[in-house]
């Protein structure tokens, strides 16, 4: 019998191993993309309302930079708060001295209603502040995420708006977990945003998914998805799918949070981290806190793990921020600047 010819072979062996590998990283590379498109429940559902903080509130509509509309709850100060607190406008302060306004920025899976309980102690301590739902989130329009990168664009948004407002005073935005990355790339791009909180900020999203992958508690089924992501190729497959679904192309190591922290020259940045953190470890935040170019630069770690950075020890949480506002963000009338616009 003689051998099969050159073509036999190859039609019959590589041609169905190429359909077959083309296949498998087709399949996990839109499966993949999924993670971060559509209307996923959890990014919905709203858990606390402004009400149950005794907070006087507006429902705002705005817009991010790249034309996404927003939903917001602006939350102004209360003049009547507490007089000895850290970051108080005390007796004697003139009040012709503007609002610091602080936008709030939530992480995934959540919406503008799990910051309210931070919303509360900065507006008690005499700060406006603008709540926001960042795209595909709460009442916020969109249909897809990325690594806190063009969320970016929804912060400016929140600038925009808080200057359209007629607030001349500084503004700070405080970011959670992927939403802390979004303040961090606005922070590199704003120099009308004077201060950044980022609490729980990843350096990069494949270490969020490598931390992910080896953390016992997670179940096997996903575990399986989270070690496909990161097979060479197949990541790549997911950035494809995740371009022609969106129109959005990023560059990993561009829309990284340490790619952002190491563009802060000007603004004050304080790091906040769980001391139990597996999913964001306290060393991401050090890690930043050292590329941060920015001398005005303070580091916190709380107790608690990722979810629970405020909620574990809310007293040490809130004198630390209170302190870091009163000691870097002055109360006055902020000079005309621009954001700089999206470099994508």
């Amino acid at each position: 019998m003689s051998p099969a010819s050159p073509a036999v072979v190859w039609r019959k062996t590589v041609v169905p191993m190429v359909v077959l590998l083309v296949g498998v990283f087709g399949v996990g590379g839109y499966v993949g993309s999924n993670q971060a498109i559509g209307n996923k429940p959890e990014w919905r559902k709203m858990v606390h309302s402004p009400a149950e903080y005794n907070l006087s509130s507006e429902t705002v509509t705005l817009q991010s930079t790249d034309g996404i509309p927003l939903k917001a709850w602006w939350l102004p100060a209360q003049q009547d708060a507490g007089t000895h607190g850290v970051g108080v406008v005390q007796a004697g302060t003139p009040e012709s001295l503007p609002t610091v306004n602080v936008i709030l920025v939530h992480g995934r899976d959540m919406n503008r209603s799990g910051m309210l309980p931070r919303a509360a102690f900065l507006v008690r301590h005499n700060y406006n502040v603008l709540d926001l739902d960042l795209r595909a989130h709460g009442e916020s329009g969109g249909n897809y995420i990325t690594p806190g990168y063009r969320e970016a664009s929804d912060v400016l948004g929140g600038v925009a708006h808080i200057r359209g407002r007629g607030e001349h005073g500084p503004i700070v935005v405080l970011g959670y977990f992927y939403g802390a990355v979004a303040a961090l790339h606005a922070s590199a791009l704003c120099p009308d945003i004077s201060a950044v909180i980022a609490d729980s900020a990843f350096i990069t999203p494949d270490d969020v998914l490598k931390n992910v992958a080896h953390h016992e508690g997670i179940p096997l089924k996903y575990k399986v998805g989270i070690w496909m992501a990161q097979v060479p190729l197949l990541d790549r497959s997911t950035d494809f799918f995740f371009w022609v679904r969106t129109g959005v192309k990023l560059d990993r190591k561009k829309a990284s949070g340490i790619a952002a922290a190491s563009r802060i020259h000007d603004q004050s940045v304080l790091y906040i981290s769980g001391r139990q953190d597996w999913l964001a470890p306290p060393r991401n935040a050090r890690v930043m806190y050292q590329e941060t170019p920015s001398a005005r630069k303070d580091f916190l770690l709380v107790p608690g793990n990722h979810n629970t950075t405020y909620s574990e020890a809310p007293e040490l949480y809130e004198t630390n921020v209170l302190a870091f506002l009163n000691q870097y963000v002055s109360r006055q009338v902020m000079a005309e600047t621009k954001c700089r616009p999206d470099e994508d």
